[in-house]
């Protein structure tokens, strides 16, 4: 069965709609945030661990690592797969729209739980929710669907 995604002769490829190109936009702008963060817990571990530790009373060692551990594999996760799909969601390739969604909304959850623990909102939080938003939401536009290929063909 041929993968092949390419328009028959004498016909040119539809256009990328404005909803695509907001998506694959916004995905490749959050994936190296989000690498870089990752990047940047593993570099500074031991101080993230020592932040975490003076932020919250009575946190030991041990679990302020396992935290920072858990938000650095959760960045690096979630950016990876974000960047794969801004890489290949212009390419046509259907599962690249509902990873980068999925990826989009866990972002969005963690994001909403960081800020409902943290007791109020950052500029940092609301930049990541207004960005995850309109994502979501571009990938969810009807244009975008159209302009997919469905999964199952």
């Amino acid at each position: 069965m041929p993968t092949d995604q390419s328009p028959p002769e004498g016909t040119s490829a539809p256009s990328m709609p404005p909803s695509v190109r907001v998506a694959v936009i916004v995905m490749a702008l959050l994936a190296p945030l989000l690498l870089l963060t990752a990047g940047l817990l593993w570099i500074g571990y031991d101080a993230a661990v020592a932040g975490v530790m003076e932020s919250g009373s009575g946190v030991t060692r041990a679990a302020a690592g396992q935290f920072v551990v858990r938000s650095l594999v959760a960045n690096l996760v979630l950016g990876l797969l974000l960047a794969l799909a801004a890489w290949f969601l212009p390419r046509r390739q259907a599962w690249a729209r509902w990873v980068g969604l999925t990826a989009l909304v866990v972002l969005g959850l963690l994001t909403v739980v960081q800020v409902v623990g943290a007791g109020g909102v950052t500029v940092v939080s609301l930049l990541l929710l207004v960005l995850t938003i309109a994502a979501i939401t571009s990938l969810l536009a009807r244009p975008t669907a159209e302009w997919t290929p469905s999964v199952r063909g």
